[in-house]
This record gives C-alpha cells, structure tokens and sequence, in this order.
C-alpha cells in the first residue's frame, strides 16, 4: 500500500497476515465458483430423470385408463395420482431454476454474479422447498403404495400381475414399476446434492466474512499495515 512521506508516495508490501488473508479469500472463492457449478449441474442433472420418469407414468395412465378388457381397465378402481403430479411439478420447478441459473453462467461470470445475486437464495429457497416437498411426495407415494392405489404402489402390486398378460398390448407394469423406483433413488440422490449446495452457501458465507474483516481491519489499523 500507499503511505505519504516528504519525499511522496512510497510503495510498500502488504503485510504477511494481510496478504495470507487475501490469499485465503482467493482461493476460497475459486473453490465457491466451482462447487456453485458443481452443485447446478448435479442438481439439474438428477431432476431431469424424475421429471422424466413421472411425465411418461402419468402420460401413460391417461391415455389408457378408458381402454377396457373384460370388464375393466389397466388401473386402480380409484387411482390416486397427486404423489405422480408433485413429484412431476417440484422436478419441474428444480429443473427450471436449475437452468435460469446455468444460462447465467454461459453468458459471462459477471452475468452470472449478477443472476445469483438476484436469484441465488431465492433458487436456494425453492430447491428446499421443492426437495423436501419430493422427500414428503415419496414417502406418501410409498405408503399408499402398500394399499395399491398410487400409480407407483400399482404398478409394483401383485394384482398388477394378474392382469399383465390381459394388458400386455396396453401397458408393461414391471417396466413402470421399476422407472418409478429409480425416480425414488434419484429423489434421495437429489437430496444429497442439496446439501451440497447448503454446504456451498456455507463457504460464501465463510468468505463474505473473510472479506468484511478485511476490511474492518484496513479501515480500523491502516498505519500498522
């Protein structure tokens, strides 16, 4: 830095703690720049197979629940399908966040400082909201999964058997089945790369503080440094 002298403006290095302090915040935000990135991409990545998985389950559903072989249809006699559309729906919004954010970073880092600063915990607050919305969705789907009702529970049932080879040309249940287990493991999966992003938002909490002692200490001791 800077100090004033008769002779003028001497240029003096930063002392060792300060320039160990900028060190520190540098690599730190190197480290938060490439765990964000990490973090979008996983995020987006594990909600495309659920959002994928709950749009063909329920496309298919619809489009066959009036085809009728002796005497009834492929399905439940009172099908319950709001755990399919709010696992559909939170995938969706993640998937749509996901990708308002990972634009920002094609288009620039400043861009993209800019598009968190103006987003960043309100996507943050909606990933939550929305992962543990799938984890209630889920587990819902699970348990009335054992009375055969849900899409997912029916699909996996034994009376869904019995009737497999009355329905073959109409709808292949163990392959429905097993789609709607995968979304349940990528669900958990999801789960796990929100508390990565958590752990994220920790480190760029870690560094603003970094950076306001920094400040506090240059404004507060500016002839010690």
């Amino acid at each position: 830095m800077h100090l004033f002298s008769p002779s003028g403006y001497q240029q003096l290095a930063d002392p060792p703690h300060l320039e160990r302090i900028g060190q520190k915040d540098y690599r730190l935000k190197r480290q938060i720049r490439i765990w964000k990135l990490v973090a979008r991409i996983s995020t987006f990545l594990l909600a495309i197979y659920p959002l994928y998985s709950q749009a063909t389950t329920l496309q298919k559903f619809l489009s066959t629940r009036d085809i009728i072989i002796d005497g009834r249809n492929a399905w439940a006699k009172e099908t319950t399908i709001w755990p399919t559309i709010l696992l559909l729906s939170t995938s969706s919004a993640t998937v749509l966040v996901s990708l308002l954010i990972l634009a920002s970073y094609l288009l620039g880092v400043k861009h993209a400082n800019q598009t968190e600063k103006t987003f960043g915990t309100a996507g943050f607050v909606i990933e939550m909201g929305a992962h543990i919305a799938v984890w209630a969705a889920t587990a819902a789907a699970y348990r009335l999964g054992k009375t055969g009702n849900d899409l997912w529970g029916w699909t996996c049932s034994d009376k869904a058997d019995q009737i497999q080879d009355q329905f073959q040309a109409v709808v292949d249940f163990d392959n429905f089945c097993n789609v709607q287990s995968y979304a349940w493991i990528f669900s958990i999966a999801q789960a796990a790369a929100l508390i990565v992003t958590g752990a994220v938002y920790y480190l760029a909490w870690r560094r603003m503080k970094h950076k306001e002692r920094m400040k506090k200490d240059t404004i507060q001791n500016p002839m010690h440094f």
